[in-house]
């Protein structure tokens, strides 16, 4: 027994010690920001939706924010719109993409001047990504089992009991020493130990449990006392007879939210106020909302910042009104806001799903000044448009450009559930319209035709998916749709302006005039050089504790959609990546090739061959001992020319990074709970082509959170970045720490933070919070945020609300 306490000592004072002692040696990416303060990341675990919530420093200034992430195996990002209300940008990436070993992300910020900042900064130009390690999901979930109640489940209070299994448990589990809290009670003395499960039936305890919100906790503990396993589940209770009434009559909830923020940038202060109504209700087997954010940074001379929409479901229709962000094959439509009609019709082998509505909404532009034919500018930097002379005096004026309404439509049936099959076909039209506003650029019109499918044999060990869209867009349409005559004048004769058989645009016109405008800036002219295809396929097997993916993709340079924007042309190549699992699920071992190649349609001086090899080890003790997760990638990207071609050597390309990660964390008891975690990234960077920039850069995080009562946590982090580009050295060193305490019987929650910075970068954020429950649903709040750059200035933002639920 002694020499098992010791060893118990021994594992913990090793785990903890070793990551200090790490820690002093290697140095997370950097994640300061002028524009946001800081993301909040929700639990990363294999196989479950992993949730973004940023804190925006200026949300008067910012239009946009985009989510990039990728899966470690793969090399591209995938680009998402995040949903933006008040100061936070939020997005929930689905589970099935959240794959060990790691995740990584970074947020491009566009602001209303037209600038795009990064987060962390300079990203990917001059730094890297954060890399998010994936953790294993435990299996000691299989071994202790909550039977009952059901997450989300509502049970009547009268009949509710509790049953946990322990009957796959190991020996090493003390299963008498188990202790259930039902919210904050301790109710182990009311549960019945009958062998390997453990029992309560509320009506031998009539008192104990009450009516509503409910969690229980299960927290169970080995031989020799050590906290084993912990486990909360959430639910609600009712009395039957309001169960039984619900069951058939309609239910309601919702909350009313007011906010009153100043910001102070600057030396310029300005106030914003913010009303949110959301109201939820429930019918048989409908679910309606309807939700409404409204604010005074609503300006007609940008795109919007209110937010509404109401909606309802059951399980065979969905229909929302307002704002949306619908998803669709990737290649096509993924997450963009639609403010319209979106909804779909679930019928099991037959199902469609629709979007009707705005991406962009008009905003007027500006005339700076007219000219005539012979003064007009000639500069590519000048806006300068055609306009109505005999208003303005002059046939062309020079413009601040507004921006068109752009309205989409998507259709999209398929068939097939999904669970074995699923076969869809998708149709985009958008368009901009001509006479939303008088001053802005070329109005543009698209159209996208896709199709996708996914197959799944052998209880999802074979997985085969494949999509593939074709593209064209018209990059003017405000000369309108050509005519025959004008087809022979433009395309193909002695004097014409295109090389083009004039027979190709009749063509063309015939068949897709009905979907399109026809007319000399309509692309792409060679369809069939595949210059307009976008596709992409993917095989996986699941055999042998082993995960073996194999992808091809190919996109032609001017494959366009106006529902997706962050989609990567000009590319095809292969992926493989395997992934094979060895102790019972404790260590996995992650390897990945790609060889991708650009220059599809020979249309750039040379083409570049990108390589990518991943290699990354995970493993997960399951004891008292670290999680460890080390990764490594290499990308070589290099082109055809030859560095003694003096013409063309400036088009030269030949480099190579090499980059590792590691993170290791560690969850012990030492008097109260605590977490650890410790993070380093380096990497390496030769540039042997026509820019020369060598760079360097190694970056650390650690963390340590503590849970000293139900009552009160603390946390430390600590963050140290070092880059070198070009000779050029930047670093910094990043402090946070704070704490969240809760009193008054949970009535009042206080929260703070403060986090200076030091070396090449000075400054300092502090974040006060304080939530405050008067009377019963009704809540205000107080948030503070200060922060300074030394010599520099001092901005604070303060906001004030004030919430009801009912």
């Amino acid at each position: 027994m002694k020499n098992l306490l010791l060893s118990s000592i021994f594992t913990k004072s090793f785990g903890f010690v070793a990551s200090l002692i790490l820690f002093g040696f290697i140095s997370l990416s950097a994640q300061t920001s002028t524009t946001i303060s800081d993301v909040e990341i929700s639990d990363v675990v294999e196989g479950e939706s992993l949730t973004f919530t940023a804190s925006l420093l200026q949300p008067e200034i910012t239009s946009s924010v985009t989510l990039a992430y990728k899966p470690f195996v793969e090399s591209e990002f995938t680009f998402v719109e995040m949903e933006v209300i008040a100061n936070t940008a939020t997005y929930t990436i689905n589970a099935d993409e959240i794959k060990i070993p790691s995740v990584s992300y970074y947020l491009e910020v566009r602001l209303t001047t037209g600038v795009v900042e990064t987060y962390p900064v300079n990203v990917p130009d001059g730094n890297q990504p954060v890399e998010l390690p994936v953790s294993s999901k435990s299996e000691k979930e299989k071994e202790i089992i909550i039977l009952s109640p059901a997450a989300g489940e509502t049970v009547s209070k009268d009949d509710f009991f509790i049953s946990v299994s322990f009957i796959k448990a190991p020996e090493i589990v003390d299963v008498s020493a188990t202790k259930i809290y039902l919210g904050t009670q301790d109710i182990t003395e009311y549960i019945l130990f009958a062998g390997d499960l453990l029992i309560f039936y509320s009506n031998n305890f009539p008192d104990v449990v009450g009516s509503g919100g409910q969690s229980i906790r299960i927290e169970t503990f080995d031989k020799e006392g050590n906290e084993y396993y912990s486990s909360t589940r959430n639910f609600t209770t009712k009395s039957a007879e309001l169960i039984e009434l619900e069951a058939d009559a309609l239910t309601y909830s919702g909350n009313f939210k007011l906010e009153s923020r100043n910001e102070s940038f600057n030396t310029e202060s300005e106030w914003f106020n913010n009303l949110t109504v959301d109201l939820n209700s429930k019918y048989s087997d409908w679910k309606f909302r309807g939700y409404a954010y409204l604010t005074s940074e609503e300006k007609s001379d940008a795109q919007p910042r209110h937010r509404f929409f109401a909606s309802a479901e059951s399980d065979w229709l969905k229909l929302r009104v307002g704002d949306a962000y619908p998803k669709y094959p990737q290649l096509i439509m993924n997450g963009k806001r639609v403010r319209g009609v979106s909804g779909g019709l679930e019928l099991g082998f037959f199902n469609i799903q629709s979007s009707y509505g705005q991406v962009k909404r008009s905003v007027e532009g500006e005339l700076l000044g007219t000219y005539d034919a012979e003064t007009v500018p000639l500069e590519s930097n000048v806006n300068v448009i055609s306009i109505d002379k005999a208003k303005y005096g002059n046939p062309y004026g020079e413009i601040n450009a507004g921006t068109y309404q752009r309205d989409i439509f998507v259709l999209r049936p398929s068939f097939g559930s999904g669970e074995y099959f699923k076969w869809g076909f998708t149709y985009l039209h958008s368009k901009d319209d001509m006479n939303s506003v008088e001053f802005a650029k070329a109005p543009e019109e698209n159209v996208v035709a896709g199709t996708d499918m996914r197959i799944n044999l052998d209880n999802r060990n074979i997985i085969i998916k494949g999509s593939a869209a074709v593209s064209l867009i018209n990059s003017d349409i405000s000369p309108g749709e050509l005519t025959d005559s004008q087809i022979d004048t433009i395309f193909g004769g002695e004097d014409s302006f295109i090389d083009v058989d004039p027979k190709t645009i009749k063509d063309i016109k015939s068949y897709l005039g009905k979907f399109i405008t026809v007319n000399q800036n309509i692309g792409p002219l060679n369809p069939q050089e595949l210059s307009s295809l976008g596709a992409e396929g993917s095989v996986q097997l699941n055999y042998f504790n082993n995960s073996l993916k194999t992808s091809y993709v190919f996109r032609g340079n001017e494959y366009s959609s106006f529902g997706q924007d962050f989609v990567r042309t000009d590319v095809k190549g292969i992926n493989i990546a395997d992934r094979i699992r060895f102790w019972d699920n404790r260590l996995f071992l992650t390897l990945g090739y790609e060889k991708l190649e650009d220059n599809l349609q020979k249309t750039k001086q040379a083409t570049t061959e990108y390589e990518t090899f991943n290699a990354a080890v995970s493993i997960f003790p399951r004891m008292n001992f670290p999680n460890i997760t080390v990764t490594f990638t290499r990308n070589d990207n290099k082109n055809d020319i030859d560095p003694l071609d003096e013409e063309k050597s400036i088009y030269l390309v030949d480099y190579s990074t090499n980059r590792v990660s590691s993170n290791i964390s560690y969850g012990f008891t030492a008097g109260v709970k605590h977490n650890s975690s410790l993070n380093f990234t380096t990497s390496s960077t030769e540039d042997n082509g026509a820019t020369g920039i060598d760079a360097n850069f190694l970056s650390t995080s650690f963390s340590f959170n503590s849970y000293w009562n139900r009552d009160l946590t603390s946390f430390f982090s600590l963050i140290h970045y070092n880059s070198e580009i070009s000779q050029v050295k930047y670093n910094y060193t990043t402090v946070a720490v704070g704490g969240r305490y809760r009193m008054l019987q949970d009535k009042l929650e206080l929260k703070a933070t403060l986090r200076p910075t030091f070396g090449d970068l000075e400054q300092q954020v502090l974040d006060l919070l304080a939530n405050y429950m008067f009377i019963e649903n009704l809540y205000a709040g107080l948030q503070i945020r200060i922060f300074r750059k030394p010599g520099i200035s001092t901005d604070s933002i303060t906001g004030l609300t004030l919430r009801y639920n009912i």
